[in-house]
């Protein structure tokens, strides 16, 4: 999980969006409105949105008008095995951390893929030049 991720204001536009997931070299931005989440903004929501013709342009455009306002939501406290499964069982690639009604973080394949690399050469105990079986 990445803690205390960045936010945005759900009134900013796709601009101030792009310009911040660049600046920090993210592609998920918590959407909030008044501190609380309202949504889940990806990078490719902002290109989809840009695709889709002049009368969206990146100025102008709130990102609640294109983020996805209804995230993966879990409790900080939550298993990690259980928010696994709900992310692979609801097909999306990333889950909003709270604790209580606060942004705690967000957990997305990236860092599910980095924790099973770590396990799995904690388990085997293989380096790549070990000469270990390669998947």
């Amino acid at each position: 999980m990445t803690p205390f991720p960045y936010s945005i204001d759900a009134r900013a536009d796709l601009a101030a969006a792009q310009g911040m997931m660049d600046e920090h070299a993210i592609q998920h931005l918590p959407v909030v409105e008044d501190g609380q989440l309202v949504g889940l903004l990806w990078d490719r929501d902002i290109r989809v949105a840009r695709s889709l013709g002049a009368d969206l342009p990146a100025q102008g455009v709130a990102v609640v008008r294109v983020c996805n306002t209804n995230p993966l939501v879990v409790d900080a406290d939550e298993r990690l095995d259980r928010v696994v499964a709900r992310m692979a069982e609801m097909k999306v690639g990333a889950a909003v951390v709270m604790r209580g009604d606060k942004l705690a973080g967000i957990l997305t394949l990236t860092d599910v893929c980095r924790l099973l690399g770590e396990l799995l050469h904690a388990h085997y105990g293989v380096d790549a030049d070990d000469g270990g079986d390669a998947a």
